[in-house]
């Protein structure tokens, strides 16, 4: 199990991340979204993640997330067109529980 590369945590209060996550699953139902989000990974390349993440889409130039942690935890995750990503976690989940699987 391993960490993923250029990682940076944002710690929120749990009704906080609800919020976002409540936020991303709407935006993603939107007629176009799925295009949108395939169109930034064509321009910006592949982002790091595993058959967990779901729900991408695009919020000004950031492709945003969700992805199911190994406890069962959903949170959203913000790709950057530089190549960093972002968690945003509360408190119980700002540890391990967002670590992957499949990287040794």
């Amino acid at each position: 199990m391993g960490q993923l590369r250029n990682l940076q945590i944002e710690i929120l209060d749990r009704s906080a991340v609800d919020d976002l996550i409540g936020k991303v699953n709407d935006t993603a139902s939107q007629p176009g979204s799925a295009d949108r989000a395939q169109d930034w990974r064509a321009e910006h390349g592949p982002v790091d993640t595993t058959d967990e993440a779901h729900s991408f889409v695009v919020v000004g130039s950031t492709l945003m997330f969700l992805h199911r942690c190994p406890d069962g935890v959903i949170l959203p995750f913000a790709a950057y067109p530089n190549g960093t990503l972002k968690v945003y976690a509360d408190p119980d989940h700002a540890g391990e529980s967002f670590q992957r699987h499949d990287q040794g």
